[in-house]
């Protein structure tokens, strides 16, 4: 029975003597983790950007498939908005009033030159805009504060018209006063509807956005006479695109927004 007791109570001192470390790291307080975050900050964005533009309304009547090529500038405050600027130029291979030379071609679509050979002139579509920016960033997550997604709206002007590839010595009939009378030059102003997704790496050349864009351009026609019609042309327009818009950008932040955070 002696036995017995003094066994128990060397166990007992056994077990209180193990737990004692534990006991007392219990009752230090946890440190907090450190953990470096950036925060949102002021800076210039310069984006080169290609758009893929479909169509619609009298701009489809015109043209098919276009691209856009883009050079964004802009000053995003520390709070994610953005205000700036936008010019692009737009270029495309379909033009579907090709009947515009009709009356100067020959039975076979062909035109004489000057020195009396035939040959062929494809007209393609060529045009530019140039639009003052403003948007808004709306981060989706606390350790990326320039991600998220990326709304835009734009207004502007819009000019387009068709192009004839031919030296005015080899088609003395298509040369800069002539041509003129064919290209169907359209301008006015435009406004645009970008919504999309941007994500902007402070250290990596990892920055790009992209998403959908909604063209609608108020234009009218501006020749004061049209050879194919042997009439004024000076239609009331509406052109409309819609495309898909990416670009790299290339971010210059204006100060220091990293910050070390602790938490638990």
């Amino acid at each position: 029975m002696n036995q017995s007791l003094l066994f128990l109570r060397y166990f007992l001192f056994l077990l209180f003597f193990a737990q004692g470390p534990f006991l007392k790291a219990q009752d230090e307080p946890k440190k907090p983790k450190k953990e470096r975050r950036f925060e949102s900050s002021s800076a210039v964005l310069i984006a080169p950007s290609y758009t893929a533009q479909f169509p619609f309304g009298d701009m489809k009547t015109r043209f098919g498939f276009n691209s856009l090529i883009g050079l964004h500038l802009s000053y995003k405050t520390a709070n994610n908005w953005l205000v700036g600027g936008e010019v692009g130029v737009l270029v495309g291979a379909r033009v579907k009033e090709s009947y515009l030379l009709d009356n100067i071609s020959t039975s076979s679509g062909q035109h004489v030159t000057l020195f009396n050979d035939l040959t062929n002139v494809k007209p393609n579509e060529i045009g530019y805009n140039v639009k003052f920016v403003a948007g808004k960033i709306v981060p989706l997550s606390k350790k990326f504060p320039d991600a998220g997604l990326l709304f835009m709206t734009s207004i502007g002007f819009l000019e387009h018209k068709i192009l004839f590839n031919v030296r005015r010595t080899e088609l003395p009939q298509l040369d800069k006063t002539y041509r003129t009378g064919y290209d169907r030059l359209s301008n006015g102003p435009v406004v645009s509807q970008f919504i999309g997704g941007i994500y902007m790496e402070r250290k990596k050349f990892i920055s790009v956005y992209g998403g959908l864009q909604f063209d609608l351009g108020f234009t009218q026609g501006r020749r004061p006479y049209d050879f194919y019609l042997q009439k004024p042309l000076n239609d009331k327009r509406m052109d409309m695109f819609i495309g898909i818009k990416f670009g790299w950008i290339i971010p210059i932040f204006l100060q220091a927004s990293d910050k070390e955070y602790y938490f638990d």
